[in-house]
Parts: structure tokens; C-alpha cells; sequence
């Protein structure tokens, strides 16, 4: 990886998961009605904006390790699911995470950490 790609890489590696699932899943499915579908390059592109696009395979890699667990915490919450032909759905508990002032611990709640 070059030292810039690396950069970001180790940012979003040591950033903790449940906020930033929580935060991307709010700029993810804001504005998504319940039961709608949101591609997941949503997600992709709000990675992207906080911690730069990687560059190189070890980066991009590792962007989408992190993007996949981002997605599978989403999931073990019940917020969204991901679809046959691909996008996410938003499901009612996820809704309910749009609405609450403190999404962060709703998302604890549902996942009883």
C-alpha cells in the first residue's frame, strides 16, 4: 500500500465498529422509507468521503472487510438486510433507529452489548 492508501486504511481500521456502523447507517438510510431498498455503493461512497478512496488492492481490501462487518452488524441488529438481487432493505427496527435521538444506543440495545 502506499503511505496515503495506508493512511486511511489504518484510520478505518481502528475506528470502532459500532459507532461507525450506527453513523453510516443513519447517512445510509436517511430519507429511506421502511421496506425500501438502498444500494450498498451508499455505504461504499460514505466510507469513502471520511477516510479517502484507497488506493491499491491491500486498501480497497481492507475498505471492504470493514464495509461487509459494517453491513453484518447491520443485519444482527435487524436495521437492514441485504437482498437477493443486492441492495439493502431497511427493516422496522432500522426505522426506529432513524428516529431515535441517540441512534448509537438504540443500535446497543438491539444488539444487547
Amino acid at each position: 500500500m502506499t503511505e496515503s492508501s495506508t493512511a486511511g486504511a489504518e484510520a478505518l481500521l481502528s475506528e470502532a465498529i459500532l459507532p461507525l456502523a450506527a453513523s453510516t447507517f443513519v447517512v445510509t438510510f436517511t430519507g429511506v422509507g421502511l421496506g425500501r431498498e438502498r444500494a450498498r455503493n451508499v455505504l461504499d461512497k460514505e466510507i469513502y468521503r471520511r477516510f479517502g478512496k484507497p488506493r491499491g488492492s491491500d486498501a480497497h481490501h481492507a475498505y471492504q472487510a470493514v464495509i461487509v462487518q459494517i453491513v453484518l452488524i447491520w443485519e444482527q441488529a435487524l436495521l437492514a438486510a441485504r437482498t437477493s438481487s443486492g441492495p439493502l432493505r431497511l427493516l422496522p427496527d432500522g426505522a426506529r433507529v432513524l428516529a431515535a435521538t441517540d441512534p448509537l444506543g438504540e443500535v446497543h440495545t438491539l444488539l444487547r452489548v
